[in-house]
């Protein structure tokens, strides 16, 4: 790398390294807020042991195309006005968060833990994660 282009654009290689923390920084600050990351056989585990709920954030649309079966579905854009009413026999209980790919399991996981939510995992790479392991999907809705 030329030493020139370094510095006539510092900003932009401030901003790379900026944006690169921020990516990689993600995870541990979930993980500090008490939100674990599980992959999909322990899905299954916390589900038959500790009688986990699995609640899908994905639009109504993307639930009836398919979802781990038994899941709740409660849309991101509705979580927060509807959680009380959807999940109040939950929150004693672990709740495993899953959406397509698993970008708006973390929203959600953290709009439930201000709810006051405590015991919160979400399904690394989403259901498409599930059926790459080959688990059941459902297309019941819920």
């Amino acid at each position: 790398m030329d030493i020139e282009f370094l510095s006539q654009n510092w900003h932009l290689i401030l901003t790379l390294v900026f944006i690169l923390a921020l990516l990689f920084l993600e995870p541990y600050l979930l993980k500090l807020s008490g939100i674990k990351s599980v992959g999909p056989l322990r899905v299954t585990q916390l589900v038959n042991r500790e009688s986990a709920l699995v609640l899908d954030v994905c639009t109504d649309k993307e639930f009836i195309g398919g979802h781990i079966p038994d899941a709740i579905n409660l849309p991101l854009a509705k979580l927060a006005s509807e959680a009380d009413s959807k999940l109040a026999k939950a929150k004693d209980n672990p709740v495993i968060i899953s959406c397509r790919s698993g970008n708006r399991a973390k929203s959600a996981a953290k709009k439930l833990k201000k709810l006051g939510f405590n015991d919160l995992y979400i399904l690394s790479g989403g259901n498409a994660a599930w059926q790459k392991e080959k688990l059941p999907m459902s297309t019941k809705s819920s």
